[in-house]
């Protein structure tokens, strides 16, 4: 939850009230110290929370180089496939020559012509042979490209787990931090209910236009926030810790 601010870090904004019971009274600086914590944290707990459905969208996005792999993979398989179905194909049309010169065969009347459409199908059996060769050698192929495709679609599912575990966890996260800022509003109406009217008018002005701190100390007369120096007279007025010490380079509240 929030941090609260030691008030042992902070011994410089306390102030004795001139009353009888002597009580230590919170400075308005320590009301806007108080204030400026729960701000900045409910700032960075949005900032986060803005920030998952990006986060989330990038570990989406780990999916995609797998995907084009296994695509590509897919792609290869089935090119290869239809590769062998091609041979097979041209081996069955040079099967179904044969089987016509055959039949033509029982036809001729010489024996030259005989002895020629012998050779001719011979030659088609030897095409038919080394049809079978290169099949062989694509079949390999095909085995291998199968192989390939099963290993990347099981990268794929592992990689998808993983996204998806790391995705339900930032919606966990998610969760969390909308319970957390929540519980910071609730601390911060409170905390700004403490501050003077005219201070926390002054000093939402500011937050709303820096994404830094702007309720800063003056340190050896130099601005926290800008790093300005600025005179002596200023100094003097942040020890006083009831009047509204503004930089008059950047407009933040100071301290000492």
């Amino acid at each position: 939850m929030s941090r609260r601010i030691d008030m042992g870090a902070f011994p410089h904004i306390w102030c004795r009230a001139n009353n009888k019971r002597g009580d230590f009274l919170v400075s308005k600086i320590e009301t806007l110290l108080t204030l400026q914590d729960v701000d900045l944290q409910i700032r960075d707990i949005e900032k986060e929370l803005e920030d998952i459905p990006a986060r989330q969208k990038l570990e989406e996005s780990r999916l995609q180089e797998h995907r084009e792999a296994l695509g590509a993979a897919e792609d290869k398989h089935k090119a290869a496939q239809a590769a062998v179905q091609q041979l097979e194909l041209e081996a069955e049309s040079i099967q179904e020559r044969i089987r016509k010169l055959r039949q033509q065969q029982v036809e001729l009347k010489t024996n030259k012509e005989f002895k020629t459409m012998e050779h001719e199908i011979e030659m088609a059996q030897k095409d038919i042979l080394l049809l079978e060769d290169k099949e062989l050698v694509l079949m390999e192929g095909v085995e291998t490209s199968r192989l390939i495709v099963k290993e990347s679609s099981a990268d794929l599912k592992d990689e998808e787990e993983a996204v998806a575990e790391d995705v339900k966890a930032l919606d966990g996260r998610a969760g969390e931090l909308k319970d957390e800022l929540g519980a910071l509003k609730a601390e911060r109406d409170k905390a700004a209910g403490e501050v003077d009217a005219s201070w926390l008018q002054h000093y939402e002005r500011l937050l709303s236009r820096r994404k830094d701190r702007v309720v800063v100390p003056l340190q050896e007369g130099i601005c926290g926030g800008c790093h300005m120096k600025l005179p002596p007279s200023v100094l003097h007025n942040t020890h006083r810790k009831t009047d509204m010490v503004v930089c008059e380079y950047c407009g933040r509240l100071l301290y000492s």
